[in-house]
């Protein structure tokens, strides 16, 4: 399949290009197969492509060291849509984890060099190609911190240890009067529900 026949997958990745920028956007992007155990990204490397994966399944990995010891965390199983590598692409630091295929796959390549074509010939599909990636690394911040505080606030039945528990992980913790919280929040808001 070439990228122009994977541009609605596309489109449905990044609403915000909308078609015009997709147009633009495909243009640079290079169409690659996977094959189950294909390596995307290794943790450690410096290279900038962003794959936008449009099917498939994924793992990824994390090599950490505890008492000199190296040891792998799988940190995660996800499948396409979703993009990754877009980290590098924005502060050109070492890749932070590993990402393999664990089915075959498809997906769009946009390199390091093409981002920069792409930013001095189309500087606002760029804008918006980073509004999406800030979005999107907003919305996995935003997930892996409820999924932490669900994990802490799920050891323990009594509210008091579980506060004290989130305390210890999060900064402090703790039931506050009415009038603060009309303060401090959107009157009809409720929080998230733990």
């Amino acid at each position: 399949m070439s990228v122009f026949d994977l541009k609605p997958k596309l489109l449905s990745l990044l609403p915000k290009l909308g078609y015009a920028g997709i147009e633009i956007l495909a243009r640079y992007l290079v169409s690659s197969d996977l094959s189950k155990g294909d390596v995307l990204i290794k943790q450690g490397s410096s290279d900038a492509d962003v794959f936008f994966l449009l099917d498939g399944n994924f793992s990824v990995f994390e090599k950490i060291q505890i008492d000199g010891e190296d040891i792998v965390l799988h940190t995660a199983n996800f499948s396409a849509p979703a993009v990754i590598g877009e980290i590098n692409i924005l502060n050109e630091t070492e890749r932070t984890a590993s990402v393999v295929a664990t089915s075959e796959s498809k997906c769009l390549v946009l390199t390091k060099e093409q981002f920069d074509a792409l930013v001095l010939q189309h500087p606002t599909v760029i804008i918006e190609l980073l509004i999406s990636f800030g979005s999107l690394l907003c919305e996995r911040q935003i997930n892996f911190q409820h999924k932490v505080r669900s994990i802490i606030l799920s050891e323990s039945s009594s509210l008091a240890k579980r506060l004290s528990k989130l305390s210890k992980f999060t900064g402090k913790a703790s039931k506050v009067s009415s009038t603060l919280t009309k303060t401090l929040f959107k009157e009809d808001f409720t929080g998230r529900k733990y």
